[in-house]
């Protein structure tokens, strides 16, 4: 059964957001300047820390949102210690999720510990299995990975050794950028294969093994490592090295998809990239569990004094589904960016789904029970706002993995399931 303080918020959300009516990691405008270590601000808490107490004798402390995972081994510490992971908003130029603060901030230890990441929330705007890197952020505000990672990428999981605390982060690596991107028909988007990490000394690796290679503005992927580019769908293909233009289907379906790869060959060693690009036409596109897909029109509003965006379906009949999206503004105060399912956030930076099925018996949101306790879902909220001939629109893609589906009278989940879907729809602000 869910939390008990999750069905009554959930009451409170659909009331608000389905009548009322953090600034996008991946860049796709190049940098002037290419390859530059950068310094970046602490990131600020999100939700609250985390605390348990570890002894001469080991122990493993795991993140609230589970994603995170700290195992002492025995003899690493020679007295108790109050073990702390304080979520953050993540700084790195190519964040992956959040960032979190290791506490005591600075502690060393006698022997090194394990810093575990489950990445299974992102996979599914990773550019490539091998993307992931562990990195934490020195004092000077510099983003640095450590090398000698160990990706389970079967597992989603990747580690790390260390002897200090700070904070502590995924980012990506490298990405062909945009990873995910809508496109209405006939337009055109530019594709960039980057990367994120610079050694000190040495070739660029894939994975990553060398310490200290410093993060910051992206560099284009050089000439050199680039072998072929593929695409899989509708439309057409251009390219000129690290760089390539598609332009989508004259028509095309509300739920067409180009799949689009870069083969690099680093060291010897094969490396995919992959963007997805997602054709669409007015409305909200929705498949539920890998059913037919269903249309419906919608709007968007800014809730000026919540700070926080919302959408939803027009629900002009009762045969009708009610679908409300929630997110936040970013750091310009737009709409625009990558957010991923975070419901168990402080209520100005969560981001939510609901879908009510028309006799509002029962519900599809954006958190599952595993038996245990609640998760946010995987996946994704991709927004996007543009103007046509004056009309401002939002427009973008969503993915929901292990949704959970609520029986609303006794607050119980019923099964978990996937979730796809695409929009366009009139803004107004």
């Amino acid at each position: 059964m869910f939390q008990s303080n999750v069905f009554p918020y959930l009451l409170l959300f659909l009331f608000t957001g389905g009548t009322s009516c953090k600034k996008n990691p991946h860049a796709t405008e190049p940098p002037q300047q290419q390859g530059i270590v950068t310094q970046q601000p602490k990131g600020t808490p999100v939700g609250e820390n985390y605390t348990e107490m570890v002894g001469s004798a080991g122990g493993t402390v795991t993140s609230s949102d589970g994603l995170l995972e700290i195992e002492i081994p025995p003899g690493a510490l020679t007295a108790d210690t109050e073990i702390g992971i304080q979520p953050l908003r993540h700084t790195a130029t190519s964040p992956i999720g959040k960032s979190y603060r290791l506490t005591p901030h600075g502690q060393t230890f006698k022997k090194s510990v394990t810093v575990r990441f489950n990445y299974w929330k992102y996979k599914d705007v990773l550019g490539s299995a091998l993307a992931p890197e562990i990195a934490f952020q020195k004092e000077s505000g510099e983003w640095v990975c450590t090398g000698g990672n160990v990706n389970d990428t079967a597992r989603k999981i990747i580690s790390v050794q260390t002897g200090h605390f700070s904070d502590w982060a995924l980012i990506a690596s490298m990405e062909l950028s945009p990873v995910t991107k809508t496109l209405g028909v006939g337009k055109t988007v530019t594709l960039k294969a980057f990367r994120y990490v610079f050694p000190d000394v040495g070739e660029w690796l894939a994975p990553l093994s060398l310490p200290n290679a410093g993060t910051g503005k992206p560099k284009l992927i050089e000439k050199q490592y680039i072998r072929k580019w593929t695409l899989h769908g509708p439309g057409k293909l251009e390219t000129k090295g690290s760089e390539a233009v598609y332009t989508a289907p004259a028509s095309a379906p509300a739920h067409s998809t180009a799949t689009i790869s870069l083969e690099l060959n680093v060291n010897g060693k094969q490396v995919l990239l992959i963007s997805t690009i997602q054709i669409v036409t007015e409305g909200i596109h929705i498949s539920i569990d890998g059913g037919e897909w269903q249309s419906y029109p919608g709007w968007a509003v800014k809730m000026d004094e919540l700070f926080r965006f919302s959408m939803s379906n027009i629900r002009s009949s009762e045969d009708m589904p009610q679908i409300v999206f929630q997110w936040p503004e970013n750091d310009k105060m737009k709409s625009d960016g990558l957010l991923f399912w975070s419901m168990d956030d402080e209520d100005r930076t969560d981001v939510n789904f609901e879908y009510d099925e028309p006799d509002f018996r029962r519900m599809w949101i954006s958190i599952f029970d595993d038996g245990l306790r609640t998760f946010d879902s995987a996946g994704f909220l991709h927004v996007e706002e543009t103007e046509e001939s004056g009309t401002k629109y939002i427009s973008g893609s969503f993915f929901i993995g292990k949704a959970g589906l609520l029986d609303r009278e006794n607050g119980q989940q019923i099964k978990t399931g996937n979730i796809n879907g695409t929009f366009k729809v009139q803004r107004r602000w």
